[in-house]
């Protein structure tokens, strides 16, 4: 086996790189902006739109994601990692991806309500040519509420996987960041 064969296995592939990434860079965009986006004291179809939008495309990217995944395994962790190091990180990354596709549906499902409240949502526009579809009202749950509390429970869960590949870098010195740096 070559140095750049066993260099590749001790990696993450493109793919799984660049989805990682770009999913990445959506989410902390949506944490940080989504809320503003959703203006509700000057409603703007436009900015609305850009929030379905890219909350939309983490949908479908987690989902390529994921399925991705299943197909192609992670490459192995440091065997200097902990027990309960490993079994944290495999429960943060499950709770990731059941993160990273509710928060979108969720939502989703939470528009009906907020065009109730602000009629001028309606004609929000995925990717600027789908309309944004209302369900029902029989589908009545808090789901805003439930859209705001995973919003902010993602940015805890975000941060504590900063930093555990920080501390993963600058501590133990196990090179587990690099399975998922492109260069």
């Amino acid at each position: 086996m070559s140095i750049e064969s066993s260099h590749r296995r001790s990696r993450y592939d493109f793919v799984a790189m660049s989805l990682h990434w770009v999913i990445a860079a959506l989410m902390i965009f949506m944490l940080f902006f989504g809320e503003g986006l959703m203006n509700r004291r000057q409603p703007d179809t436009f900015n609305a739109s850009v929030h379905a939008s890219i909350g939309a495309a983490i949908l479908l990217l987690s989902l390529a994601r994921l399925f991705w995944r299943l197909r192609n395994p992670p490459p192995p962790l440091p065997a200097a990692m902990k027990t309960w190091e490993i079994s944290l990180s495999k429960a943060t990354h499950v709770v990731f991806y059941v993160m990273l596709i509710g928060l979108p549906i969720s939502g989703w499902l939470a528009f009906s309500d907020t065009v109730a409240k602000h009629p001028a949502f309606l004609g929000t526009r995925f990717f600027g040519v789908i309309e944004v579809t209302q369900f029902p009202s029989a589908v009545s749950y808090p789901f805003d509420a439930l859209h705001s509390l995973g919003s902010n429970f993602m940015i805890g869960l975000t941060a504590l996987h900063v930093l555990a590949a920080l501390k993963h870098q600058f501590f133990d010195n196990d090179g587990l960041i690099r399975r998922m740096i492109p260069f």
